[in-house]
């Protein structure tokens, strides 16, 4: 394939001009010119919502949702939305379809789509550079950054990077751009250029950064680690990792706000459904907690501020929910319902110019459907213990168990007692946790079984229990 040269655009007022959030005060407030998106994986759609009446106005489909047409051979369409970014001119968003490698990109004006690109291997979050044409995607199944015309659709270049690279951040003037991983405890500095790393940032907290996001002035990264529970701080200004939080299970997508001069990150913590708030003075100060916003749903994901401060927007994936928190007072003050299983949300300021209503090619696929979750301990085992979530799919339910603090050699079964069943527990289905953590024990992320259950079977009579006789057993 031939990979064609790249016009990049950089000037003062590129940056200068820059209102999307996260942003510095005296940014516009919230206005009905703005739209969130969230990036829906089961439904595979991205909800499109009016943050200044807080209306879901509908979704924009990438594919069928789950179950529906996707293991016909001759299915072509996207599958699993994912990550989502957007251009500083807010005329542009880009969704991630992670299983089929998809970079689709889209007018916010109409919710048309503009291009669609198969890109590299896992993909999970692309960004638009500052010439608001070109999208670098990040994609962990290799060791490099695709750039794309997201006007004309294509692969145009290649950065090469460190192994896995898991989503890409641009410095406020556009030059810089910085990436994490998934393979490599690292943070890659890019000369945007040049298409070349120029430095490395060694030493963060784990080897697998899930997310990461850049304050307002571009001066501090936050590097979230999932896997391990933990989030790295750096100074961009120093290029050194400040230190390593211990931000909990889970930990995911953080984000910044700036509420009275003082900067704010937000770090959404899945297992303990809270997004927690940090101070944090300078780039090489150590953050000091706040506090602790408690989701009105299940597993906080993405989130996303508004330009002005006031508001921080999570999406919650297993409730199929939006919250939004006053960042004044760390009050959640409304919330929406969403597509299924949100990932992404961004804020996009300026999306619908006044004159037009934004709602061209929107539908409702992925809204109103039914969604139940319940958490279980696990019958002898400490303090494990599995998230159940089932969902309305295409006429059957998704079950999906998400196990924590499990034997990494226990083969563990759900069952539960049908209506009909006179108090049997019928199995559901066996699952084993495949990620390691540091203490010592591992977890199960998503495991996903499809059947009638709503009206069929009594959610609280679900149990999970090792099965003793299928311990696997290493062989010398």
């Amino acid at each position: 394939m031939r990979l064609l040269p790249i016009v990049f655009l950089f000037s003062a007022e590129v940056a200068l001009a820059q209102i999307q959030a996260p942003a510095l005060p005296g940014a516009p407030a919230i206005s009905s010119s703005d739209r969130i998106y969230t990036g829906d994986q089961t439904s595979n759609t991205i909800t499109v919502i009016k943050p200044s009446t807080y209306e879901v106005l509908g979704t924009i489909t990438l594919g069928e949702g789950r179950l529906s047409n996707l293991l016909n051979p001759q299915y072509i369409k996207s599958v699993d939305s994912h990550g989502l970014g957007f251009s500083r001119d807010g005329k542009y968003i880009n969704s991630i379809s992670v299983t089929t490698n998809t970079l689709t990109v889209i007018k916010t004006l109409d919710n048309s789509i503009v291009s669609q690109t198969y890109v590299d291997r896992a993909p999970h979050e692309g960004f638009f550079s500052a010439d608001n044409r070109t999208v670098w995607v990040a994609t962990r199944g290799t060791n490099y950054v695709d750039i794309v015309d997201g006007i004309a659709g294509g692969i145009i270049g290649r950065v090469l990077c460190a192994p896995g690279p898991s989503k890409v951040l641009f410095s406020p003037d556009g030059a810089t751009a910085y990436v994490n991983h998934i393979r490599s405890a690292t943070l890659d500095i890019i000369d945007v250029k040049a298409h070349k790393v120029v430095h490395q940032i060694t030493g963060l907290g784990d080897i697998f950064s899930s997310d990461m996001m850049m304050n307002a002035q571009g001066t501090i990264i936050w590097a979230a680690h999932k896997l391990a529970g933990k989030t790295s701080i750096l100074d961009l200004e120093t290029r050194t990792v400040v230190t390593v939080l211990e931000t909990g299970a889970e930990t995911n997508h953080p984000n910044f706000a700036i509420v009275n001069d003082i900067t704010y990150a937000w770090l959404t913590v899945a297992s303990t459904n809270e997004t927690k708030v940090y101070r944090q003075d300078s780039p090489s100060s150590i953050p000091v907690y706040i506090t602790a916003v408690r989701s009105s749903g299940i597993e906080p994901h993405g989130l996303w501020p508004s330009p002005d401060n006031t508001r921080m927007y999570v999406v919650n994936e297993h409730s199929d929910t939006v919250d939004v928190i006053d960042t004044a007072n760390y009050t959640i003050i409304h919330t929406m319902r969403v597509g299924q299983e949100g990932q992404a949300l961004v804020y996009v300021a300026g999306a619908v110019p006044s004159g037009h209503n934004g709602t061209q090619n929107l539908g409702v696929q992925g809204l109103g459907h039914r969604v139940e979750n319940r958490v279980f301990s696990i019958e002898g085992h400490g303090n494990a213990s599995t998230l159940l979530t089932v969902r309305n799919v295409n006429g059957l339910e998704m079950i999906q168990f998400i196990g924590r603090k499990l034997n990494g050699n226990t083969t563990y079964l759900a069952s539960a007692s049908c209506y009909e069943c006179n108090g049997a527990q019928i199995p559901l289905l066996e699952f084993k946790g495949v990620n390691p953590n540091p203490m010592g024990c591992t977890t199960a992320g998503q495991v996903l079984g499809f059947t009638k259950f709503f009206d069929v079977y009594d959610i609280n009579s679900v149990t999970v229990r090792p099965l003793e006789n299928k311990v696997d057993r290493k062989v010398d």
